[in-house]
């Protein structure tokens, strides 16, 4: 007999409101990963505190900000089970799937 093997996400739904929360290794590295590019580019982009940063550095580093946050919304999807809103553990609630 041939079992189905489970899948094993990277990332859960969150027990309230919407979206995932990580739980291996994987997921909480690419957490890590998106702070290190949001801070390595708030570093190399926008200049050193005295100076107002030009249109351009903002630009720049909003740009960079929101494809590094739809990277990481694309990984957790793939990763992830489909998002729902939830309100607290049911007792329906998949363990491989819900925080």
């Amino acid at each position: 007999m041939i079992q189905k093997q489970s899948k094993k996400y990277w990332f859960k739904r969150k027990r309230y409101g919407w979206g995932w929360t990580p739980v291996t290794l994987q997921g909480w590295l690419i957490i890590a990963a998106l702070f290190a590019v949001v801070i390595t580019a708030g570093i190399t982009v926008l200049p050193p505190k005295p100076e107002q940063p030009t249109a351009s550095q903002l630009v720049l580093f909003i740009g960079i900000v929101v494809a590094d946050i739809v990277a990481v919304m694309l990984i957790t999807s793939a990763k992830g089970p489909a998002p729902r809103w939830r309100w607290g553990k049911k007792p329906g609630d998949n363990p491989d799937e819900d925080f």
